[in-house]
């Protein structure tokens, strides 16, 4: 797979929870059993802006030249991120904060983690 493509999935990912979390953060979080009070929705908000800055950052960076250091840095922090949140998400539903649905983020983070460290790790 080319990292051009990861990008864009990367983008619509991050985009869709991004904007969700943002513009409609109770409905959002409710499909995953979880009810916010207003400083959650606080928190979530700030959360979606931050994931959907980086869908954009995804988004611009997706035909960067792959020889740079500005992919690289991305990959590496993005990693940094999944591999913090996973075990976050994964407490969340284990401990019933989160319902079944819980699971999906639990999977992506894992899944992004991979594809992250594949694409900042791999040989050139």
């Amino acid at each position: 797979m080319k990292l051009n493509l990861f990008f864009k999935i990367w983008s619509v990912l991050y985009g869709s929870f991004g904007l969700g979390l943002f513009l409609i953060p109770s409905l959002f979080m409710s499909q995953y059993g979880v009810a916010l009070n207003d400083t959650g929705v606080l928190m979530a908000r700030i959360l979606g802006s931050s994931l959907t800055a980086s869908a954009i950052l995804f988004f611009l960076n997706r035909n960067v030249s792959t020889d740079g250091k500005s992919q690289l840095n991305i990959l590496r922090t993005n990693l940094v991120y999944n591999i913090f949140d996973t075990p976050v998400v994964l407490m969340a539903v284990l401990n019933g904060t989160m319902n079944a649905m819980g699971w999906i983020p639990v999977v992506l983070h894992i899944f992004l983690a991979c594809s992250f460290g594949y694409f900042a790790f791999k040989k050139q």
